[in-house]
């Protein structure tokens, strides 16, 4: 007696690059579990290596396959360069202890790392010969016996260092492919709840804007906390907080205020962002979370919206330079995302954004001008065209 009751997916590729860590091994358990594509979605995982951790991966994949997950439809090693059509979903681990800021020291530290993200970036090549809104975006279409039509690809990288240089260094890549997740919206939602001793899941939504994170800004929409009913009698502005519950927390309104909205809790939250939140928990974590928001859009009905705070290559919305690596509040559909325009019009964003914007150059030019310069001197110097039978660790 056959129980399936929902549709037969076609499997979905996902290319893993540089798995052998804990952060990666971590989120390949959440993807062949269901936790980020769902139950039904089988995969087929493609772990990509340098040739000398062959046997490590093989390793890995003996007990990958020993645990049985439910998704996991196949399992195949690689140290070949892949192309943008080999893939559905591209994920990059990277071991920068900061994914999201650009440190040449720490970077010649991990030059293995750096070195692979961009001979992978140097070989995308996209399809010049197809409009980015013709490909296919729609959900997984039923098991059938027709080839399924291309769709537009997910490069999902652990930081903004990382689409940066994917974008930059890959030929006719659409900018709207690239996600990273950020720490910030965990990080301001964590330091409200602590100051209103409140637990994080009622604290209101929190829009993040930033070049990394050092430079950013935060607004939580209001009221503070979800459950709150606001009134006339609260002392404070716009609605943040009821004067009930301001008097049960024990505040007043000088201590929770649009003033320090905008600098003792952005300072707070930069404390707390400096000190490096990138363990390999946390760091699969929102790796694994950020993917399965892209993905509730990308494979839900038709019209299904995601609203979260990621790290993209923006369009120039809001201001924003066109072409830079962000974290945005944004809105991802089926087809693509846009940004949420919710406090566009906000005086004191758009000053903030002056500062957002001068660091977000800064960051991509000296980024991309030190990864020219290893190309140059490492890859291109050996040939710009790979062979069929070439590996990334054989260049």
């Amino acid at each position: 007696m056959n129980f399936q009751c929902e549709p037969i997916l076609e499997p979905i590729k996902v290319i893993f690059v540089n798995p052998l860590g804990p952060a990666a091994q971590l989120v390949i358990v959440k993807i062949l579990s269901g936790a980020v594509f769902g139950d039904y979605q089988m995969v087929d995982l493609c772990l990509l290596v340098y040739a000398n951790e062959i046997t490590f991966a093989k390793e890995l994949k003996l007990e990958i396959e020993s645990c049985a997950f439910s998704c996991n439809n196949s399992i195949e090693i690689t140290s070949d360069l892949p192309s943008i059509s080999d893939g559905d979903v591209f994920c990059f681990i990277t071991n920068f202890p900061n994914p999201n800021i650009f440190d040449k020291k720490e970077f010649e530290e991990h030059f293995e790392d750096l070195y692979l993200i961009m001979k992978l970036a140097s070989n995308f090549v996209g399809f010049p010969d197809i409009k980015v809104e013709d490909l296919n975006t729609n959900k997984m279409k039923p098991t059938t016996n027709k080839p399924m039509d291309r769709r537009k690809p997910i490069f999902m990288v652990d930081g903004l260092v990382g689409i940066d240089i994917l974008k930059s260094l890959s030929t006719n890549l659409p900018e709207d492919v690239f996600f990273c997740p950020t720490p910030l919206t965990a990080i301001a939602k964590s330091i409200l709840g602590e100051y209103l001793n409140v637990e994080c899941n009622v604290v209101n939504d929190a829009l993040v804007w930033a070049a990394n994170d050092e430079v950013f800004h935060v607004e939580v929409e209001k009221p503070l906390i979800i459950h709150d009913v606001g009134s006339d009698e609260s002392q404070c502005d716009r609605g943040m907080i009821s004067k009930d519950l301001l008097d049960s927390m024990n505040l007043d309104h000088t201590q929770l205020n649009p003033s320090w909205m905008k600098r003792e809790f952005i300072h707070k939250v930069s404390s707390s962002a400096s000190k490096n939140p990138y363990g390999c928990i946390y760091r699969a974590s929102e790796f694994a979370k950020t993917l399965r928001d892209i993905w509730l859009a990308r494979s839900g009905k038709e019209g299904t919206k995601v609203y979260s705070n990621i790290g993209v290559i923006s369009d120039g919305s809001i201001g924003t330079l066109k072409g830079y690596p962000y974290v945005l509040p944004v809105v991802v559909t089926d087809k693509s995302w846009f940004v949420n325009k919710r406090f566009q019009n906000d005086t004191h964003l758009k000053q903030e954004m002056k500062k957002i914007n001068k660091e977000a150059k800064k960051c991509h030019q000296e980024l991309i001008s030190y990864c020219k310069r290893i190309l140059l001197d490492n890859i291109m110097n050996q040939g710009s065209t790979p062979s069929e039978s070439e590996s990334i660790y054989e260049i």
